[in-house]
């Protein structure tokens, strides 16, 4: 045995001395079940397919799911990629996997925390996971009693920009994006956020206090397209003005208000 896999042996709490106590031998025992257990998360983290039965592939985009895929499967796969290809941060030939959980407790598995969501990017695999859908009506939804419903194809739309935003800044910066420029960006290019789009404009306008993640997402995606679609700003330049939230938030609300006013 090398040295580097003796090293591997010890850390997970083999090829030590023995211990001498009876307390001893039985934290071994835990420290080594946890190692596995720990083993084998990550390995189901790295290949989660053991746990889907099912999968279409079109496009460079497969979708995994534990019940057979309807027909409209490819369709919506057809959407994902027109939303995803108008970004400039689109990258041709990358494959994309999107994992359909269709169940609570598949899904906490891979979210274990702040669970209440659509989706989840990994962001050291880029693996997607869907925490329910019914892709024959292209619908995504999540656990909440509002604001609960949206396009499943708008929603791995947003999740496949999650991986583009961090292929593009690379890990680290990628993850430490302020959440307006990196949920915003993804639900522009998803092109929908959950929130009710005209209500949404209306609370903007009128600078009334956030109301839901829903709304703030919701304000997020209206600041990016203010940046992209008004000041005709590259998503490098829109990143540069990661730090002027309260700036841009006041010229956007401006800019719809006066919209508003003019219809």
């Amino acid at each position: 045995m090398n040295k580097f896999t003796l090293v591997l042996f010890r850390s997970l709490g083999f090829k030590r001395p023995k211990p001498k106590t009876r307390l001893g031998r039985c934290l071994r025992r835990a420290e080594r079940l946890l190692s596995i257990l720990g083993l084998l998360y990550v390995g189901l983290l790295l290949f989660p397919q053991v746990l889907f039965a099912h999968s279409v592939t079109a496009q460079g985009v497969t979708i995994y799911a534990r019940q057979p895929l309807p027909t409209g499967t490819t369709a919506c796969i057809a959407r994902v990629k027109t939303l995803v290809e108008q970004t400039e941060l689109s990258v041709p030939g990358r494959r994309e996997q999107v994992f359909v959980c269709n169940a609570r407790w598949l899904f906490r598995v891979f979210r274990p925390f702040g669970f209440r969501v659509f989706a989840v990017s990994i962001p050291w695999t880029d693996k997607i996971f869907i925490a329910d859908a019914d892709l024959s009506k292209d619908i995504s939804r999540r656990e909440a009693t509002e604001f609960n419903s949206r396009s499943f194809s708008g929603v791995v739309a947003h999740e496949i920009t999650h991986g583009l935003i961090r292929h593009r800044l690379g890990l680290f910066r990628g993850m430490r994006l302020p959440d307006w420029v990196a949920e915003g960006y993804c639900d522009f290019v998803a092109h929908e956020s959950s929130f009710p789009e005209a209500e949404g404009l209306r609370r903007l306008a009128a600078d009334e206090p956030d109301v839901s993640t829903a709304f703030r997402y919701f304000t997020y995606r209206q600041m990016v397209r203010y940046l992209i679609e008004d000041q005709h700003l590259s998503f490098a330049e829109v990143v540069e003005h990661a730090k002027n939230f309260a700036t841009i938030k006041a010229a956007t609300r401006k800019a719809i208000k006066d919209e508003l006013h003019n219809d």
